[in-house]
């Protein structure tokens, strides 16, 4: 899980702190699954339906990686000026008792590094356990299908180099919220390349009055899929103050929760230099 994390972890002062510590931490709860020119036609040998079923079977297969850093990267507009930038630096680990633990490492405020206190620096510790939240915002979570309506987009596009289709999907949430966006599936494989625009209604707080995300994935030289950023853009309304705000999350040094055990020092690599 991957989450959006702006509390108390930055010097305080100035609007824009104020518009982040209101931001929601769980806009970004899940390394979903994550997720042109030519139409897609009938006579490729591959129904819409089953390229579908082929990114649900290749997010399964993959649901055991992890990434060991998350470089969240916070920045604010106002009248088309920014007015901050925050970073915040996470390591992940498999805990004692198989539950995944994070930890801040590093924080930078408008580029200058941000001393950490006891509490954000802490490992936080996540449950073991499935949460039904997480299968809610992942589109190709098996558990999901039964509710998603899916519509073929009539155009191909070539994203990374990948001759894609796309779907628009539309996700009714457990809570009665809506899901919706637009994924994009490698051919003839179905493997998930870009899930773009997705939003959600209702919004999640009511400080938010836009909301989009864009998920990009990479396929490993060994076969392995996962996602390597996460981009958040969304207008932000405080008090008399209204931002944009653009959040990019990279995802690194992933590591397989199954050989955690085996394999420790193998994801407690260095952390790299910041540039």
């Amino acid at each position: 899980m991957t989450r959006l994390i702006t509390e108390n972890n930055f010097a305080s002062g100035g609007y824009d702190f104020a518009i982040m510590n209101l931001f929601p931490k769980n806009i970004v709860v899940l390394v979903f699954v994550w997720l042109g020119a030519n139409s897609v036609r009938a006579a490729d040998a591959i129904l819409p339906d089953a390229l579908w079923r082929k990114a649900v079977a290749v997010a399964a297969a993959n649901a055991d990686w992890v990434p060991g850093l998350s470089i969240t990267r916070i920045e604010v507009f106002r009248k088309g000026e920014s007015v901050g930038v925050h970073e915040l630096w996470q390591r992940s680990q498999l805990g004692p008792t198989g539950e995944v633990e994070t930890e801040t490492i590093k924080a930078f405020e408008n580029g200058k590094p941000v001393k950490l206190d006891d509490k954000s620096a802490d490992k936080k510790r996540g449950s073991g356990k499935k949460h039904s939240e997480k299968s809610d915002w992942n589109p190709f979570a098996a558990d999901a299908q039964s509710r998603l309506t899916l519509k073929t987009v009539a155009h191909s596009r070539v994203i990374a180099g990948q001759d894609c289709a796309g779907f628009t999907f539309v996700l009714p949430q457990t809570n009665g919220a809506v899901l919706q966006g637009t994924a994009w599936l490698a051919t003839p494989t179905g493997v998930p390349v870009t899930v773009e625009d997705m939003s959600i209604e209702p919004l999640p707080d009511k400080h938010l009055q836009r909301l989009a995300l864009t998920t990009h994935y990479e396929t490993t030289t060994n076969g392995d899929w996962r996602a390597t950023s996460i981009i958040t853009a969304s207008t932000v309304s405080v008090f008399f103050f209204k931002a944009e705000v653009q959040t990019t999350t990279t995802l690194s040094d992933y590591w397989k929760k199954s050989l955690a055990g085996n394999h420790a020092s193998n994801r407690l690599e260095k952390v790299p230099a910041k540039n």
